[in-house]
């Protein structure tokens, strides 16, 4: 393989293939590259041949290992296909799938998603008699899942230091832990922590895994948690072939357990560690790279490094001053249009934001000048209820010991099982010590249910094993049709809806499910089966970036979290303020000043050519105008690399062209009328 077109820090990170390496990639510093040529190098030169399925590559998305797997087969042909290029929790899957029941889990698990985790924490809530509508489950889980991914149990905290919240997910946790297993799930933090432990409880299985991976790459190594770190540290073993790549400094993900500290104490963690840092960029001119250097230059703690590249000058970055907020969208949205007519195509504009609210005026802006724009972002289609409720049949069908699932479509569509009914069969469930789909088979013994209801739980339990019995032959989205017209699924939906737009909407969400199994089952084969159906599922949707658009020419609008990794010829960041970026802190959390300075640092190296920097002087907050203070991080530039715009300024000097004659026509419309000099404008006029 020729590496001669790599620079000297690349080719170092390539053919330094034995022992812990840690290569910090700058914004736009071709680290994909250096990670397949990487791959490609370990294949051809290990001394003894390094076979591909002793390779592990580790991404942050299922998009983004599908990418390099594709790359790697037209780098090094069909042998690349044995190399595993995967996401951490996709690996723990399918470690589970092959030992999990050495834990106490059946063989065949499910990964329970976002709505089955809340329905047993307020199950459990209500177990320890705390109101679950005083207190919010998210954020019980979200502090269990925090817990996890830091590799731990969530802890009581010192006396006097916690809250209730930290008490009640201390008390819900064994409860909500339980349940999980007794459905046969677990949830998507156990994909992390359960395969540790296997490595950690079983010699054979650490010795196993060991030998077969003896070369392991994590992309983005900055967005890695205390759990995948450790994970990590068992994987590498004794040999500690462990290549990191990533940058500290676009580290934007610690409110969802990413931990900085991994990538900037590597070496503690795999002492005797090399470190190579790709400091060229091959995406922006200077100017834009001289004024992202100067704002993350001031983070204390830092790898340091400078990004520098041959795409010497450029046009200086515009720190724009609008009036207000509608002024700032006006401005965008002229900019924008003038860009195009110079010649920059739609889909290579940006508008980035800190937060989704700053998209509204941006959007009114550009639909008002018939500027096509796509929103990056958005409500998710796993969360509409009719998605949910096939879903949910698939669950029943594949784990009927799945409560939360089953309690959501025994009656759905309407098949006289009521709510009285179910609370009774459930008190049963816990008297006779059984699952509730058990208690369901033996309800022609209990009495006290509703006249009829035996019977009608009777059909429904026949219904769902039918159906377990058809999908184990396969045919999945053939058989999930003849399912949803056996019980009149469409046509409850449609009468549902409140009108025939939104009943068309939800049906074709209903068709979207079943063209997802079809392509399931094209990729998998005879592997394809509801349960793996339901696992990948669970994985890609809680692993995927949104899809940023592609293939037509609009002008993208995304949060700065989601512009990680893309590049645009134009950027304006809009918003920079204080409290806006810098946010001041979501949701009671303390603001994270070096966090929001990476996050200004990826948003400005976003940016090929041309970037712009905009604030409004106000804000209207609660009904009331309020002046905005320039972001701090707006100092930080370099004043030669800045052209400072200031359209809240007061005018001075002559009137332009421009306003002379809107001025002159505004007086023609208010020239008295007639030869004796009327009194001004009509009350028509005054309408107007």
């Amino acid at each position: 393989m020729d590496l001669s077109k790599l620079n000297p820090p690349q080719r170092e990170a390539v053919i330094t293939t034995e022992g812990p390496l840690l290569v910090l990639a700058g914004a736009g510093s071709g680290k994909t590259r250096v990670i397949t040529h990487r791959i490609v190098h370990i294949l051809n030169e290990r001394p003894g041949g390094a076979l591909a399925r002793n390779i592990l590559a580790v991404t942050f998305t299922n998009k983004a290992a599908t990418e390099m797997k594709e790359r790697l087969v037209k780098m090094a042909g069909p042998r690349a296909q044995g190399v595993l290029v995967c996401t951490f929790h996709a690996f723990g899957a399918e470690m589970l799938r092959e030992d999990i029941h050495r834990l106490g889990w059946p063989r065949k698990f499910a990964i329970a998603d976002m709505g089955d985790q809340l329905a047993l924490i307020r199950r459990a809530m209500r177990d320890h008699k705390v109101d679950d509508r005083a207190f919010d489950a998210r954020k019980v889980l979200t502090l269990i899942s925090k817990a996890k991914n830091s590799g731990l149990e969530p802890q009581l905290s010192p006396e006097g230091m916690g809250d209730d919240y930290d008490l009640i997910t201390h008390l819900v946790y064994p409860n909500y832990q339980l349940a999980l297993k007794a459905q046969g799930s677990v949830d998507f933090d156990d994909l992390l922590l359960l395969p540790a432990r296997l490595l950690r409880e079983h010699e054979d299985l650490n010795e196993k895994y060991t030998r077969r991976f003896r070369y392991l790459l994590v992309d983005e190594f900055q967005d890695t948690n205390m759990a995948q770190m450790n994970l990590l540290r068992l994987l590498a073993g004794k040999v500690r072939n462990v290549c990191a790549v990533g940058d500290d400094d676009q580290a934007i993900y610690s409110w969802r357990g990413a931990e900085v500290r991994n990538i900037l104490e590597f070496d503690s963690h795999f002492p005797g560690s090399r470190e190579v840092r790709l400091e060229q960029n091959y995406r922006s001119m200077q100017v834009v790279l001289d004024a992202a250097n100067a704002v993350i230059a001031k983070n204390p703690e830092r790898k340091a490094k400078r990004m520098w590249t041959d795409r010497l000058g450029g046009e200086r970055i515009k720190v724009v001053t609008c009036p207000n907020e509608e002024e700032e969208a006006r401005f965008v949205a002229h900019e924008i249009q003038k860009q195009m007519a110079l010649g920059i195509s739609a889909d290579d504009i940006a508008v980035l934001y800190r937060t989704n609210g700053q998209s509204r005026p941006v959007e009114e802006m550009l639909r008002e000048k018939g500027i096509a724009y796509e929103v990056v972002g958005g409500s998710e289609f796993f969360d509409r209820r009719e998605v949910k409720d096939v879903i949910a049949y698939f669950k029943v069908i594949a784990n009927p010991r799945d409560e939360v699932s089953l309690l959501r479509i025994v009656n759905v569509p309407a098949r006289g099982i009521g709510d009285v009914t179910m609370e009774r069969l459930h008190a049963h469930a816990r008297a006779d010590g059984v699952s509730l789909w058990a208690a369901m088979g033996r309800s022609q013994g209990y009495e006290d249910l509703p006249a009829g209801a035996a019977e009608k739980v009777g059909e429904f339990l026949q219904l769902i094993e039918r159906y377990r019995g058809l999908f184990e032959e396969g045919k999945l989205a053939q058989v999930t049709r003849q399912l949803l017209e056996e019980i009149g699924f469409r046509e409850a939906t449609r009468a549902l809806a409140p009108s025939l737009t939104a009943a068309d909407k939800k049906l074709k969400s209903v068709d979207h499910v079943l063209n997802s199994l079809e392509s399931f089952e094209k990729r998998e084969g005879p592997k394809a089966s509801l349960l793996t159906y339901l696992n990948r599922l669970s994985l890609d949707t809680r692993q995927e970036e949104e899809e940023v658009p592609g293939g037509h020419r609009r002008v993208t609008l995304m949060t700065v979290h989601a512009s990680k990794g893309l590049e645009y010829r134009l950027v304006f960041f809009i918003g920079m303020e204080e409290e806006l970026m810098p946010h001041k802190g979501m949701q009671g959390e303390p603001q994270n000043l070096e966090e929001e300075r990476r996050l200004c640092y990826v948003g400005i190296t976003r940016a090929k050519e041309l970037l712009y920097l905009s604030r409004a002087a106000i804000r209207v907050k609660r009904g009331k105008e309020v002046p905005c203070t320039p972001s701090r991080f707006l100092e930080d530039l370099p004043p030669e690399a800045v052209e400072k715009v200031d359209l809240a300024a007061p005018r001075t000097g002559a009137p332009t062209d421009q306003e002379r004659n809107f001025f002159a026509n505004l007086k023609d419309r208010f020239k008295p009328k007639g030869a004796g000099g009327g009194a001004g404008p009509t009350p028509a006029d005054r309408k107007v």
